[in-house]
This record gives C-alpha cells, sequence and structure tokens, in this order.
C-alpha cells in the first residue's frame, strides 16, 4: 500500500501536484493503447441503452467525454470527483470538445456518493486503485445501478509494473517506487471477483490486456514526468532521486533498449439477481 497515495487525496494538493496529474491523465487518455481499453468497455455498455450514466472520480473526464461523443450515446452522465480543480479542467475540455450539454459534473467524494439515485450505468475509470476504503467504494457503486444496470471498473493491475535495466535492481527499484508512492490498492484487479460478490454483484463480462513496449517507450514516457513530482509527496523518494530513475529509463528509450509492461482490466459487474420462489 501506497504511504501517501497522492491520487487518493487530490483535494489536498498543491498546484503543481495537481498540474502534474492532469497532464499525466490527458496524455494517457489520448494514448492508442488507453483509448482502445476505454473503447472495448464503453462499446460493451451499449451506449445506445443508456439514458443516465453516473462516473465517479472522473478527474479530467477522459472517460466522460469519450461517452458523451459516443456516436450511439443520446442520455446524460453525471460525473464527480474529489478535486474542484480536475472538476473544473474536466468542464473545460469538455466544453471545448462541444460534449458538455450531456455532462453534469460535480465535486464529490466517491465513498459518500448521496441520494437514492440509480444509473443505467456506473462507471469507475483508473479509481478502485487509489481509494483506500475500496469494499465502502463498491458498496456504493452497487447501490447506485439500477437492477438492470451494469458496473464498469477498469484499472491497472499495478503489482504487475515491470522495468527492466541493463543493471536488473535499478529497474526493480523504481517499479517498486511507483507500486508504493502512488498505488493504493496494487492487486485489487485481481481480487475482484471475490469483492464484487460480496457486494451482490456477479461478473457479466471481462477484458485482459497486457500493455507492453519494448525499444522505444509511449505510455511509460508520458507517465514518467509526473514521477519526480508525485513521488516525493508520497514519501518514498526524493526529487533527486525520482529524476534520476526518470532519465535512466528515457535514455533506455533514446537508444532503443527500453522494457515496460503492465497489466489491465476491465470488469462489467451486474446485481446478482436473487432466485424467486413459485
Amino acid at each position: 500500500m501506497a504511504k501517501l497515495d497522492p491520487y487518493s487525496i487530490t483535494n489536498k494538493l498543491d498546484a503543481k501536484a495537481i498540474g502534474s496529474i492532469t497532464t499525466r491523465l490527458e496524455a494517457r487518455g489520448e494514448n492508442h493503447y488507453f483509448q482502445r481499453m476505454l473503447t472495448d468497455y464503453l462499446d460493451a455498455l451499449e451506449p445506445a441503452k443508456l439514458r443516465r450514466v453516473l462516473e465517479v472520480g472522473c478527474g479530467t473526464g477522459v472517460a466522460t467525454r469519450a461517452l458523451a461523443r459516443h456516436p450511439a450515446f443520446c442520455g446524460h452522465i453525471s460525473a464527480s470527483d474529489l478535486s474542484a480543480e480536475l472538476v473544473e479542467t474536466a468542464k473545460k475540455l469538455a466544453n471545448n470538445e462541444g460534449c458538455a450539454d450531456r455532462i453534469t459534473f460535480s465535486t464529490g467524494d466517491a465513498l459518500a456518493l448521496q441520494g437514492n439515485e440509480k444509473y443505467d450505468a456506473v462507471i469507475a475509470h483508473t479509481v478502485i486503485s487509489h481509494v483506500p476504503d475500496y469494499r465502502r467504494f463498491i458498496a456504493g457503486l452497487a447501490k447506485s445501478v439500477v437492477e438492470t444496470g451494469t458496473i464498469a471498473i477498469f484499472d491497472g493491475d499495478y503489482a504487475s509494473i515491470t522495468l527492466g535495466a541493463e543493471n536488473p535492481n535499478d529497474g526493480a527499484a523504481m517499479s517498486s517506487a511507483i507500486i508504493e508512492g502512488i498505488i493504493t490498492n496494487p492487486t485489487i484487479m485481481r481480487e475482484m471477483p471475490w469483492l464484487a460478490k460480496e457486494q451482490g454483484l456477479q461478473v457479466k463480462r471481462s477484458f485482459s490486456y497486457l500493455l507492453s513496449e519494448i525499444g522505444t517507450a509511449r505510455f511509460f514516457a508520458d507517465m514518467f514526468p509526473s514521477l519526480p513530482v508525485l513521488l516525493p509527496r508520497s514519501g518514498v523518494a526524493d526529487e533527486d532521486q525520482a529524476k534520476k530513475w526518470v532519465d535512466q529509463q528515457m535514455a533506455f528509450s533514446s537508444e532503443g533498449t527500453f522494457f515496460g509492461s503492465i497489466n489491465f482490466y476491465t470488469y462489467l459487474l451486474a446485481p446478482r439477481r436473487q432466485p424467486t420462489s413459485d
């Protein structure tokens, strides 16, 4: 578990850290690997059938905007995030892309979903790996979906993150710092089938991906600039150490010797229907 996962306290971060997270989220959202994974589960949600959608922990609104722009989607999305700064950025980006009329953004804690609102689909996009009280989080998602609806949980299996180096210990040290420094629940996606069952949910469908880059870093290159900003705030490395790791990995990428990999998963969950008696 992270010492102090910055992504779990975005409402308490300084402007530099929020700026780094904003840049990271948007760069990741433009990566073709990520776009494919996002498109896969949005298509599986059957957007034409969705009238009311909730996204919790929306960040800068990458998933929200993708659904709002989907050609088959005619519904409305309620999207919230812990950070007021990220919500304001999400609003601006949605306006810029011409899809703001289909989205209501708000600031709110995913662990304290308000009211008795029910949605056709509930989305948690790269959120659960950062939530300390993940059982309460899943319970809130379960209470927010209609009986015939779907919960989409997408995230990385961060315990699988692997970075290579000429000296293997260097790559292992950087991988461990990322896991410990910015990921609260690095194995949460491995536990999801059992956690879903606890909350009366069942797995309707799942997607699995191995994201690997050999030779040149692209996905990982977008992640690296955030590390000298965020790892010191987590307390697992100082800025100089983080910069040293990043510079080393980018040098590998420049010379064509980079190696990086991580697994990602999507779970589409549905309320488990109780058998009816005759």
